[in-house]
């Protein structure tokens, strides 16, 4: 026999077995239940293998390729007691196997991997960790995750900006530099994309969102001060095969995600997802001439790919890239102005190696840079024979300079951004996990006439090994965290110098099992922070314990408490926004050394369910001390921010409490809410305007944009099968916001002919947002939903001073009140009504 021959009764061969192989299996459908209603999205697998499958809107499931002989498949869901039969089947048959679920209210116990880096029970864990689920994000739909969690008890979304309308995230009262966001567990959410990535996370590669309110430094590192929010994505497996979901709102946004989930081969499964907001229409409500929200396009693309190995381990593969093109500002700005800017840290020399300036104007500050700038503007004037001769001297200068007239005042954002996130359990028997990740972060901006460009890279790897020793469940690692950041501002001396973090670090816990109701975590984090930045370089060892302990009465009372320290690597981006828009100029007060914190949390969780009703109660309270809490020190007059360390007696501090509820009924009802108490203050010592001590006596202050009070709420209805009614809402107490107080005007000559105090409460109102809608949901996949948001249309008012001035040209010579863009505590986005389809094929 030829080679030829051989090679073709070989294929032959091959798939006479292929073909006899999977005929010697058995497939598997049936039905999923609960008082004769379906359970869609429960999941039915078979016991010790990765066979499995999910129902869909009739209960319906479908298992394939089992292999003949007695099984035990298990049907479980969340809010239903798990289930399992046992079978035997035989060769090529077709079985058929309905589950009846029954609803238990006192069980729900969903597994989780934040608190402790690894999938326990939420009963389990020592460390409380609040689940909001993917469906959850549905009850009131949002463009972004970002806007997602002000659905969140103890979750403070905080607007950044008037104009670019950026936000970041507290917890628990903190501001949004000390919650360290994750994605799928890895820390690529920080700095630059903490202010200007966010909103870029599309809600439709989520699938659930795990929230550690407290200290988490001792496994995550540094941000991790006030908690962690791991956003986790999608399972390829279990993806379905087509989904799209668009929506519009009377504002004129336009929302849309479509992707697909498919199955390569066995072992390998990929999900893909594209994601766009559109929003082009100018609104001003409090008819300031400013627009209330930021005109955005933006668009995401995600792409998974899962992996399974032997020994059931996992692997998996994740890149996302994100492009945003943003502004706000005065109405009727005009693009091409863009690029028309102001500078006003200048050497003019072109002999000096820090020459940057092609010419300076007569006005003493604004300079003109070929490399950045394609013109510049016309200051306002008080007469025009003042702006004519200003306009002689330039042209005297330069008889070709370009210049704009009557510029409208803008914040212009240009966002490029690229993820990359990779897991491999190794395919052996010990428990050993590699995971790393990388982002690259691109940001162009012009805020008014000031031009920012910032740059960052950021690179993580970790390693694990996972173990359970008798009663002693054991993690160990080491991780590597490199950050290189560059701007143009005093951060890296314009650009010169990139700021460069190192940090490598080892970590260990042990969950221990004391007795069948309680245990004990004990876990230590060793960082070694190697920084060097244009503020100062420096080499800081880290220690970052944490102890945690819970004990559970009978199945459905839990107590927790949890202790353990927070570190903050300084980073000025995240400071103050006032330090980027053009307003004011950043400056350090000496070196910035690292913030660090001691924190405790109290939780109780408590269950009670009879027959018709179930009751979750989750009740928590927590303290955080803060050493070497940086802090701002504003000159109004002089336009600067000047940031320092507290010190000796200074400290800052963060305490109060939690309530929330979840009530299920035996009618199709749910009603949540929570409501938070926090005090989040600052102990500093009296200075002056410059930032130096006048007094030792301690001056109390709270933290700007934390409320003292604040609450959310959710009642969901099903009226018929497919027909259900949601009402959400969010409320808050009054909050510290920043203002100018009294500034004085001078004469031409520089004497104080008056003050001008500013008008705008040192404190928010008080106020409430509510949203409803109305969605059904077909059972051929279909669901089509409408509603509105902001049902009260509540907007926040008289948020800017000095609109007929917004580049402080006058104000500079006369003082006076400045234009700023950070006074605010809500978005001004006012009642809209939207409508919406989503269609998932499984």
């Amino acid at each position: 026999m030829n080679r030829f021959k051989k090679s073709l009764v070989l294929s032959a061969a091959m798939m006479l077995i292929s073909v006899f192989s999977q005929a010697q299996t058995a497939t598997l459908s049936g039905k999923v239940t609960s008082k004769n209603t379906p359970v869609e999205f429960a999941n039915v697998f078979i016991k010790g293998t990765q066979l499995g499958s999910s129902t869909d809107i009739d209960g319906n499931f479908v298992i394939k390729n089992i292999p003949p002989g007695t099984v035990t498949i298990v049907a479980s869901s969340l809010g239903f007691d798990r289930k399992e039969k046992t079978i035997i089947l035989t060769v090529n048959e077709n079985a058929v196997l309905n589950f009846e679920l029954t609803k238990n209210y006192a069980t729900i116990d969903e597994v989780v991997v934040t608190g402790t880096m690894k999938e326990v029970r939420k009963s389990e864990s020592p460390v409380p960790v609040t689940i909001i689920s993917a469906k959850m994000f549905q009850k009131n739909p949002t463009s972004n995750i970002l806007d997602a969690l002000y659905a969140v008890n103890g979750i403070n979304p905080q607007v950044n900006c008037n104009m670019c309308n950026t936000s970041d995230i507290g917890i628990n009262g903190m501001q949004g530099p000390y919650t360290m966001i994750l994605i799928d567990g890895m820390p690529i959410v920080s700095s630059l994309s903490t202010v200007y990535g966010l909103s870029g996370i599309p809600n439709d590669i989520i699938d659930r969102v795990e929230i550690v309110k407290g200290p988490a430094s001792s496994l995550y590192g540094s941000e991790a001060i006030g908690g962690v929010i791991n956003i986790i994505t999608k399972d390829a497996t279990n993806a379905p095969k087509f989904f799209v979901d668009i929506n519009g709102s009377t504002w004129g946004e336009l929302t849309g995600n479509m992707g697909f989930g498919a199955k390569v081969s066995k072992n390998v499964s990929t999900l893909f997802s594209a994601d766009g907001y559109y929003f082009n229409t100018e609104h001003d409500q409090d008819k300031d001439g400013y627009m209330d929200k930021t005109l955005q396009r933006r668009l995401s693309l995600f792409n998974k790919w899962d992996f399974k190995q032997k020994y059931n381990k996992k692997a998996s593969i994740s890149m996302r890239y994100y492009t945003e093109n943003r502004h706000g500002g005065e109405l009727g700005w005009n693009k091409k102005d863009r690029d028309f800017v102001d500078f006003e840290s200048y050497n003019d020399n072109p002999n000096s190696p820090d020459y940057n300036a092609d010419y300076v104007l007569p006005n003493g500050y604004t300079i003109y840079n070929q490399k950045y700038a394609k013109g510049f503007r016309i200051p306002k004037f008080t007469s025009e024979a003042e702006k004519q001769a200003w306009l002689d001297e330039v042209h005297a200068t330069n008889p070709d300079a370009k210049l704009i007239d009557h510029m409208k005042y803008q914040e212009s954002i240009f966002t490029n951004r690229f993820e990359a996130i990779g897991k491999w359990e190794l395919p052996i028997k010990e428990n050993i996990t590699l995971q790393a990740s990388y982002n690259q972060h691109d940001q162009n901006s012009a805020y008014g006439t000031e031009l920012f460009r910032a740059h960052q890279k950021t690179a993580f790897g970790q390693a694990y090994w996972d173990r359970k020793f008798r009663k002693h469940d054991l993690l160990a690692g080491a991780t590597f965290r490199y950050i290189w950041y560059r701007d143009n501002t005093i951060a890296s001396n314009n650009g010169k110098n990139p700021f460069i973090t190192q940090m490598p670090g080892i970590f260990i816990q042990d969950l221990w099992t004391l007795t069948d109701k309680t245990s004990l975590l004990l876990g230590y984090r060793f960082d070694y922070d190697m920084t060097e930045s244009e503020s100062g370089s420096h080499k800081n060892a880290v220690h970052s314990p944490r102890i945690a302990f819970k004990y559970t009465s009978d199945r459905t009372s839990t107590f927790r408490v949890n202790i353990g320290t927070g570190y903050r690597v300084v980073n000025i981006f995240n400071e103050d926004h006032r330090a980027l828009s053009g307003q004011y100029e950043a400056k350090f007060g000496g070196e910035l050394k690292p913030e660090t914190s001691l924190s405790g949390v109290l939780d109780y969780e408590k269950r009670w369910a009879t027959e018709s009703i179930g009751l979750t109660m989750n009740l928590s309270a927590y303290y955080t001390h803060f050493f070497n809490k940086i802090y701002p020190i504003r000159n109004d007059e002089d336009r600067t921010i000047t940031y320092y360390n507290v010190n000796g007696k200074e400290h800052a501090r963060n305490f109060g409490g939690s309530l929330d509820f979840i009530l299920n009924f035996s009618i199709p009802l749910q009603i949540s809410a929570g409501v938070t108490y926090s005090q989040a203050e600052l102990y500093e010592f009296e200075r002056n305007e410059d930032g130096e001590v006048e007094s030792n006596s301690l001056a109390w202050n709270p933290f700007e944009f934390s409320p003292k009070w604040s609450g959310v709420f959710s009642i969901s209805y099903e009226f018929i099968r497919g027909l259900r009614w949601d009402v959400t809402g969010e409320w808050k107490s009054p909050m510290r916001l920043p203002t100018q107080g009294d500034m004085d005007i001078y004469d031409v000559s520089g004497n104080v002919i008056g003050v001008e105090s500013d008008p705008r409460s040192e404190w928010s109102p008080s106020f409430m947002k509510l949203n409803t809608q109305l969605s059904y949901q077909f059972k051929n996949g279909v669901q089509i939903y409408g509603g509105v948001k902001n049902l009260f249309n509540y907007v926040p008012k008289n948020l800017l001073v000095n609109i007929n001035d917004p580049f402080n040209d006058i104000a500079a010579v006369r003082g006076g009140l400045g234009f700023d863009t950070e006074y605010n505590y809500t978005p001004q986005q006012g009642i809209t009504g939207f409508l919406g389809i989503r269609f998932n094929l499984r």
